[in-house]
């Protein structure tokens, strides 16, 4: 398996302990992160370090992935696997992987789409080159890779699998130390420490504007196992707002929020399962931002919009994510229960998009297939 940020990390976890599971005798190698070693894979290096927002970031690892791409080359050499998982990680995976590996003759899975109906459509040329099977977790990129003649799969979201908290909402409230006759909101910036630089200093500026329209309010922080603790302390010791930094499942966090302002990615489709009005906002490095204004192709970056196809919430993007405005964004939710209830509505209705519970195991189906057909392709040719 290659996977190359946190998330594709902790989606390949899943899906390795899924076929384990199954198979405890599978060999499973890769380049990835902490959590699939974990989960039993055996790691020729750690990718998550190198984790980037853009080809302008990434340039800074370059050193690193060549490295990446050489251990992995000597694997394939050596051991000749059945079998290539690739998760995400779409402008490391298309153009450099995925060549490598077919010089090799080996078939690819491709876990989790690059999201090439958003931007960047050349790279459907490589896929329709190079990918034997897409599986995906959005019913939208079936049908789109079904068009372009791509064999895919739909299999639902694994998010639909975690999004029950571990705890009931009266023992999180006490584990955290709030106020249960207080109100809470939320603030989640980001898994990528790039993400967390950029957005943590805005929303705490937004938070203090929010204190000071919603006196007694008070704020969750939920962290991210990739966010080192003193990175979060750094910020919030500067503020003198009430800011809890929790740390745990991030749906028993979720369940005591009435709303959050939340970056861009996985989180937005996190909180929208627990059914948390929010405001999305990301901001990335001018160059990235520029660049990928000329290259998108939808209207909306929140995955969330992106799975109902509609503005269902407020997306602050770049310039526009600035305090004043999250500020705004936020405390107008807080004061309107009409809205609050019209944007739960259709965060329902982006769970009901999301699919039924079983993804992972829907996908190790699919990878236990492939292997099974390279196997045999395998036999028949030595016979």
């Amino acid at each position: 398996l290659v996977a190359g940020d946190p998330s594709g990390d902790a989606h390949a976890a899943r899906l390795i302990e899924a076929l384990k599971r199954r198979d405890p005798t599978l060999t499973v190698t890769a380049l990835g992160g902490p959590a699939m070693q974990r989960a039993g894979a055996t790691l020729l290096d750690d990718l998550t370090q190198a984790a980037a927002i853009g080809p302008f970031d990434a340039a800074r690892h370059l050193a690193r992935f060549a490295r990446a791409k050489r251990l992995l080359a000597e694997h394939l050499t050596r051991h000749q696997p059945d079998l290539i998982i690739l998760v995400d990680f779409g402008d490391f995976n298309l153009p450099v992987v995925a060549p490598l590996v077919k010089r090799h003759g080996i078939p690819i899975v491709y876990y989790i789409s690059p999201q090439v109906w958003a931007w960047g459509r050349w790279r459907l040329r490589l896929i329709q080159r190079y990918v034997d099977r897409l599986v995906v977790f959005f019913p939208f990129e079936e049908a789109f890779y079904r068009e372009a003649g791509v064999p895919v799969t739909w299999v639902g979201h694994p998010l639909i699998d975690h999004a029950t908290p571990s705890m009931s909402r009266e023992a999180a409230a006490e584990r955290f130390g709030l106020n249960r006759w207080r109100r809470t909101a939320g603030l989640l910036p980001g898994s990528r420490p790039q993400e967390v630089a950029r957005h943590l200093p805005i929303m705490l500026a937004a938070a203090e504007r929010i204190a000071w329209r919603l006196p007694g309010i008070q704020f969750l922080l939920p962290r991210a196992p990739t966010i080192p603790v003193a990175m979060i302390d750094r910020h919030v010791r500067r503020t003198s707002i009430d800011v809890h930094i929790v740390e745990g499942p991030l749906a028993d966090a979720l369940q005591l929020m009435e709303a959050a302002v939340v970056a861009s990615g996985t989180a937005t489709l996190e909180t929208a399962l627990a059914e948390v009005p929010m405001v999305v906002v990301y901001k990335a490095s001018w160059p990235t931002y520029l660049a990928a204004r000329t290259v998108i192709r939808i209207p909306h970056i929140a995955m969330v919009n992106v799975v109902a196809q509609d503005a269902i919430v407020p997306e602050l993007i770049q310039h526009r994510a600035s305090p004043r405005r999250i500020a705004e964004a936020l405390t107008d939710l807080l004061r309107d229960d009409e809205r609050c209830e019209a944007m739960k509505e259709g965060l329902r209705e982006v769970k009901r998009r999301l699919g039924p519970p079983g993804a992972v195991d829907r996908a190790a189906c699919v990878v236990v297939e492939m292997l099974e057909k390279s196997c045999s392709t395998a036999v028949g040719s030595r016979q």
